[in-house]
């Protein structure tokens, strides 16, 4: 596939017709189905006395920041609060470890919080966390499409009852050198056969160049890249199956085998991953939306044939990639909890959360306001959204009663393997083992 042909599908500006097809379990399904069109937030932040104090503490990954303060000035205007940011936890781990000891003793260090999916049933199940089904209005709830609605069921509610409302619609978009495969007349592999062959013609192991990398530090991370490759290979990671079989052996390969994946990788984070790639030291990556406005900020390297968004290289089962993502909520304890009320009523309205989405890819979801607001611009991840959904690449993301502990399994086995401790029969069968302990 060449630069032409790659480039057209994901940047341009995507059409209307171009979300409307597909099935029940795309997004493009989704959008098929009516809902609101117009942004119907008029009167719903009018000025109102905060009787407690006057500062909202609000925690989110730091890169998010600059989009968040941008729409803050109105909302401090209208409510008469300030909204003080700080640094959040990246992982679910990390959230788990940050503020369990605090909400388990009955206090918060914020008001608001954003939260990922591995963590928030922790929370929800320990009644650390406020339902917001009074709290946030339900024009924002119709504002998702019918494909949201079982992951807000699964990982974001109890019983139908939302603690959790999500800010981002996250997918692994596997970004290629566009410019490097040019010049070389190379295309964009499409398989995994076809990424170790392309990997070993331009692996430059000497000059510290890859074909390709991910960020597989425990806590986590690791798991994040294994749960990727398995639902490429139709494994169920959690049952540690034969399609997480083939997912581990595949990695493997590619660090110890074929040595087109630098093995430090797994004591690397995401920073460190996308620093890589913008160092000019990777050809391909998965990596989630957010690193899209990473590179665009890094202003004197960006340049769009550098960050080219084409389909997952297609495993036994196909071209996938499992969604997942991350949402607001306000702790049970949190010291301002109105402030925190009115803030994520503000963040989540549609007109406001079409402003964050179109500057920071950590804050999109396909929602009808947002897909209405940037349908017609040449924004990179409206296309790619579109894209993948056209391809029925989305893949539900793995979901285990007790997901941070289950996925605390996967990162354990996987690194045993991977760092050649224990052979892959070895894994598997003890993977299973825990697995089971945590059912009982």
């Amino acid at each position: 596939m060449g630069k032409d042909e790659q480039s057209k599908g994901v940047k341009r500006g995507i059409s209307r017709r171009m979300f409307l097809r597909g099935t029940a379990g795309s997004i493009a399904g989704a959008l098929a189905a009516s809902g609101p069109g117009k942004f119907m937030t008029q009167g719903m932040f009018a000025p109102r006395l905060i009787r407690q104090n006057n500062t909202v503490i609000f925690a989110i990954q730091t890169f998010a920041h600059e989009a968040i303060q941008s729409v803050l000035p109105q909302f401090e205007a209208d409510t008469g609060l300030t909204v003080q940011l700080e640094g959040g936890p990246v992982t679910g781990n990390e959230m788990l470890t940050s503020y369990s000891p605090a909400f388990a003793s009955g206090t918060s260090p914020v008001d608001l919080f954003s939260d990922a999916d591995d963590s928030s049933p922790t929370f929800m199940g320990a009644g650390w966390v406020k339902p917001l089904n009074e709290i946030i209005p339900q024009e924002t709830w119709d504002d998702f499409p019918p494909s949201m609605q079982d992951h807000i069921r699964g990982f974001l509610s109890i019983d139908d009852v939302p603690y959790r409302i999500p800010h981002e619609f996250a997918v692994g978009y596997f970004f290629s050198r566009q410019d490097w495969l040019s010049e070389r007349g190379l295309t964009v592999p499409t398989t995994w056969d076809e990424l170790v062959e392309v990997g070993k013609e331009v692996t430059d192991s000497a000059n510290g160049v890859w074909a390709t990398t991910d960020a597989l530090i425990k806590p986590a991370l690791l798991y994040v890249y294994v749960a990727y490759l398995a639902v490429q290979a139709g494994g169920k990671v959690f049952e540690f199956d034969d399609g997480t079989a083939q997912a581990l052996q595949f990695l493997y390969d590619m660090i110890h085998t074929h040595k087109i994946f630098p093995e430090e990788s797994l004591n690397q984070d995401y920073t460190a991953q996308n620093a890589l790639y913008m160092s000019d030291k990777v050809w391909f990556m998965r990596q989630w939306p957010f690193f899209q406005g990473v590179a665009e900020d890094n202003a004197e390297w960006y340049a769009p044939e550098k960050l080219v968004i084409s389909l997952p290289p297609a495993g036994p089962l196909g071209s996938k990639s499992w969604i997942g993502g991350w949402g607001y909520s306000i702790p049970t304890y949190a010291p301002n909890p109105d402030g925190a009320a009115a803030l994520i009523q503000y963040l989540t309205s549609n007109a406001v959360a079409s402003q964050l989405a179109a500057q920071q890819g950590f804050l999109l979801t396909p929602r009808y306001s947002i897909l209405e607001a940037m349908a017609d611009t040449d924004d990179e991840l409206i296309a790619a959204m579109g894209m993948y959904a056209e391809n029925d690449v989305f893949a539900p993301r793995a979901f285990h009663p007790r997901v941070a502990e289950a996925q605390t399994v996967v990162d354990d086995m996987a690194s045993l393997f991977l760092t050649k401790q224990a052979s892959l029969s070895e894994v598997l069968e003890q993977g299973k083992q825990l697995i089971a302990a945590l059912d009982q």
